[in-house]
């Protein structure tokens, strides 16, 4: 494993926990890196930030507020504008650190963190390239079930009604089996726990449902026309999740936008042979992007 050092950055008074993987020695580019719906830094994700670092990148993780090792309460409070508020602040954290190049940051986001870095890109970020797995592109193609959707949409209007007046939320699991009340209830959303793998990370099965309210809205994926950036969009073809066609339709708004289908579901993606292609193919798109040269080759 590479280099690890942790720290932790306030934003809006809480505490959000940052880990640098990688080289210390010169100036390299480095890869901003969250976690996708309810997650939180575990090792799938340190093993993506490995490789990175192998390959000459500085990766810099963190949790959201309210999850894993991060501060703020409630606990596993989901909201789009506060997620992305933890995004800008990391950006610009990680963009001041010595050994980082500040002209050469990248943005990695695998699903709904997909759809965040979209989303920022589209917005103004400034950053060189833009890497989105298995991406949540379209609030209004991501209902799945009618039947599954309405019992969630009851969920958040409660959970939303006990948070306006300051109540404790009305939590639902983040996953579950079919036809649990869970915002993720597809075949492969347990099995195997692919991508939590590790114990002790503190991730917790649950989160506040009033998410929805946002998410149903949200269409990251129709604003990728306005990323000047290259962005890569990795494409679980079997995905139940996060629908494969707005994301490939994302890809190709994008003007330097590129689609590549894996035959996998969802959850596929964070383990195995998946895996050792999905993070070749970054490694790849990274290393081009980002105008990687000999010198910041790890030996």
């Amino acid at each position: 494993m590479a280099e690890v050092t942790e720290d932790d950055i306030e934003v809006a008074g809480d505490r959000v926990h940052v880990w640098r993987v990688g080289p210390r020695d010169g100036t390299r580019p480095a890869v901003v890196m969250a976690h996708g719906f309810s997650g939180v830094i575990a090792e799938p994700l340190l093993r993506y930030a490995d490789r990175f670092a192998k390959a000459g990148l500085v990766a810099v993780l963190f949790d959201y507020r309210t999850f894993g090792r991060s501060g703020g309460r409630p606990r596993q409070w989901m909201d789009i504008p506060r997620q992305q508020e933890d995004w800008r602040a990391v950006i610009d954290w990680a963009r001041g650190q010595p050994g980082i190049d500040a002209s050469r940051i990248a943005l990695w986001g695998t699903s709904f963190s997909g759809g965040h870095v979209m989303d920022l890109a589209a917005g103004g970020a400034d950053v060189q390239a833009v890497v989105a797995q298995a991406p949540f592109a379209d609030g209004r193609q991501n209902t799945g079930d009618p039947r599954q959707a309405l019992r969630l949409f009851g969920a958040a209007l409660r959970d939303r009604w006990r948070g306006m007046r300051g109540r404790y939320p009305y939590y639902i699991g983040a996953a579950g089996h079919p036809g649990d009340l869970a915002a993720m209830t597809t075949p492969d959303a347990v099995p195997h726990d692919w991508w939590q793998q590790s114990r002790g990370t503190g991730w917790e099965n649950r989160i506040t449902p009033r998410v929805f309210l946002q998410a149903l809205r949200w269409r990251p994926g129709a604003k990728t026309a306005a990323i000047a950036c290259p962005l890569l969009v990795q494409v679980a073809a079997a995905d139940a999740v996060t629908p494969p066609q707005p994301a490939r339709d994302a890809a190709a708004a994008a003007p330097r936008g590129r689609a590549v289908d894996y035959d996998i579901e969802h959850f596929e993606i964070y383990f195995g042979e998946p895996f050792e292609r999905a993070v070749a193919d970054e490694i790849a798109f990274l290393q081009e992007a980002l105008v990687m040269e000999d010198t910041d080759a790890v030996t």
